[in-house]
């Protein structure tokens, strides 16, 4: 029976394990590709609370592994903005099969009697989709280790499996974290990734499109609006970290969450302009099932509305830490501009919607080149054109400047005082982030609630934050919202996450604390917290659980999940920051809070 990784997964969880040897618990424990689910990067093992031991029943043959079966129906469809939003947009689909007549097919009416066409260009990708049996589970070698955690090899260099076992029987906290399951091989597919843009449309027009080829399928039907005058109000949603993982896909699957995410925020916006992701839509870059899983499940929402993405640290990982990152898939999955022709695990754009100037960040620059021999988060040449680039939209009268990056300057988690990378970078770009006068930053990565006042920039040698908040005169508005009145500096925004997985709010937790969970942060003093709290406006961790006691870190467990909604005019801009909870997947009713706002007006009498 083959395996149609398309359809609608399933949501369960299996329960038929019995005791084995502890070795069998020790077997997968330290896999480089297990750690891919820890915190947050290579440069460290996770810090996962141990809640539940996961024994497997092995076997000694190895489950038979399913076919990957062809699909050409248009599938991982997106609509993104590259180039001019008042007149174009870009989409993204892939099939199986070459379809040399692809195209996109957009009309004003719907009903595509006015229909203009857009030929597509296609891309031969190399694609690479989990092991699976034919009921489609995954399938685990149990690899013997040493003393040291080490595989275990046989006289050819192989390592030597003690048995197999497939995700039906997985469970439990530590499963979930990502620090459990075992060496699971690939099976390399080759598709086709497409790409079409449309151009000459009008603006300030809703649209309606439809992706595919004659000679092969076409799409359900998607829709997206231009862009409008400067000034005209408009409204966008931000949420971040889908992050959905492989492993827990038939365990407690997270792309349901990541689109009930987007659901929710779609709703509760109403009449939205377009989406705006941060980055990490997926956990395992390399692993196209994580694609297709979150892409599915999303689908009505991706093609509800326009997007603007930016590529995250896990959109470039690759299964096996000790394998190079895949650099391109970001820009594989979605057609968003490739700025001074740098691919790498994503990539770098601007683009203005009614006046607004949003510029989309790569974090992911930090491999040591000429161009970045320290290894930043930001390389010299991307870092020269944002400076550029700005500096060129102010000239052209951009009254708004919204940043949109992946990884934190300021968080109410660890990474924002800890990712080495960011820190390589960070006075010198919330320098010029002050400098440029940039209104918001809009940011991932840390997986916790928060808004900061708005921030000034300080130089290191007088505060290690970087940053110091600005005294701004404020009001309540008629709408009940309170107002910051020309501000000149920076405010720092994080939607917490639209998955399952959730960091702590480890800074209001006392430094002892800090110390114990992130040791890597034994610099900071107590003083040294107490200042970076104050520079927060907002800021917590939802979700309630003991993992945190011991760990900065949850099991993918959670069930909150949050989103903000901008609404932006020509002098005024309100942010509201919502929150959902309930157990999607026992049927709980999730219900959506405002949890905090705040407006920005500019010219105020």
């Amino acid at each position: 029976m083959n395996v149609n990784l398309f359809n609608d997964k399933k949501f369960m969880t299996a329960f038929g394990v019995a005791f084995a040897a502890l070795l069998l618990l020790l077997s997968s424990l330290f896999n480089p590709a297990a750690l891919a689910a820890g915190g947050g990067g290579p440069d460290g093992a996770p810090s996962e609370p141990v809640t539940e031991q996961f024994i497997p029943e092995l076997t000694d043959e190895k489950p038979e592994v399913a076919e990957i079966e062809a699909n050409n129906a248009p599938n991982r469809i997106s609509a993104t903005f590259n180039g001019d939003t008042t007149s174009g947009m870009g989409f993204n689909w892939y099939t199986t099969d070459l379809y040399e007549d692809s195209k996109v097919w957009v009309s004003k009416s719907g009903d595509f009697d006015d229909s203009m066409e857009f030929e597509a260009e296609a891309q031969e990708v190399t694609s690479s989709y989990g092991e699976r049996d034919e009921n489609g589970y995954y399938i685990f070698a149990d690899v013997e280790e040493d003393e040291e955690g080490e595989p275990v090899t046989d006289e050819n260099g192989e390592p030597v499996i003690n048995g197999y076992y497939t995700d039906e029987q997985a469970h439990g906290g530590d499963w979930m974290s990502g620090s459990e399951y075992g060496q699971m091989d690939l099976i390399d597919v080759k598709e086709y990734s497409y790409k079409a843009e449309a151009a000459e449309l009008e603006p300030d027009t809703t649209y309606y499109y439809q992706v595919g080829s004659e000679s092969g399928e076409i799409s359900e039907v998607g829709e997206f609006k231009t862009s409008g005058e400067s000034g005209d109000p408009f409204k966008f949603v931000h949420y971040t970290d889908t992050q959905n993982a492989f492993w827990n896909e038939n365990v407690r699957n997270e792309a349901a969450f990541g689109a009930d995410t987007l659901q929710k925020a779609l709703e509760t916006a109403g009449e939205t302009d377009f989406v705006l992701h941060t980055g990490d839509v997926v956990e395992v870059a390399e692993v196209e099932d994580e694609w297709v899983d979150i892409f599915e499940q999303s689908k009505p929402y991706f093609m509800q509305s326009a997007m603007a993405v930016a590529p995250g640290n896990h959109d470039e990982y690759a299964l096996d830490w000790n394998d190079d990152p895949v650099t391109g898939k970001f820009n594989e999955h979605f057609n968003v501009p490739v700025t001074n022709d740098a691919v790498d695990g994503g990539s770098y754009y601007s683009f203005d919607y009614n006046g607004v100037h949003f510029v989309t960040l790569n974090t992911n620059d930090n491999k040591e080149s000429d161009d970045n021999p320290n290894g930043g988060a930001i390389g010299k040449e991307q870092m020269e054109w944002i400076k550029a680039d700005i500096e060129q939209a102010r000239a052209n009268g951009a009254k708004w400047v919204v940043l949109n990056y992946h990884k934190p300057l300021y968080s109410k988690s660890y990474h924002s005082l800890q990712d080495e990378d960011v820190q390589e970078i960070r006075e010198e770009l919330t320098a010029l982030i002050d400098e440029l006068d940039v209104d918001l930053a809009l940011q991932g990565h840390d997986h916790v609630v928060s808004r900061t006042h708005s921030l000034t920039h300080v130089d290191s040698d007088e505060n290690f934050s970087n940053g110091q908040v600005e005294d701004v005169e404020s009001f309540v508005g008629d709408n009940g919202v309170e107002y910051m009145e020309n501000p000149e500096g920076t405010t720092y925004i994080l939607p917490n996450t639209g998955g399952t997985k959730e960091y702590d709010d480890v800074y209001s937790k006392g430094v002892d604390h800090l110390q114990e969970v992130r040791p890597d942060l034994d610099w900071m003093t107590q003083e040294d917290m107490d200042y970076y709290n104050d520079l927060f406006a907002y800021g917590n961790q939802p979700q309630e659980t003991d993992s945190f006691e011991d760990s900065h870190s949850n099991n993918r467990d959670s069930a909150v999940q949050n989103f903000a909604v901008y609404e932006m005019a020509d002098d005024e801009l309100v942010v509201s920051m919502y929150q959902i909870e309930g157990e999607l997947l026992e049927g709980e009713e999730r219900t959506v809070e405002m949890v905090d706002q705040f407006g920005i007006v500019k010219d105020a009498e």
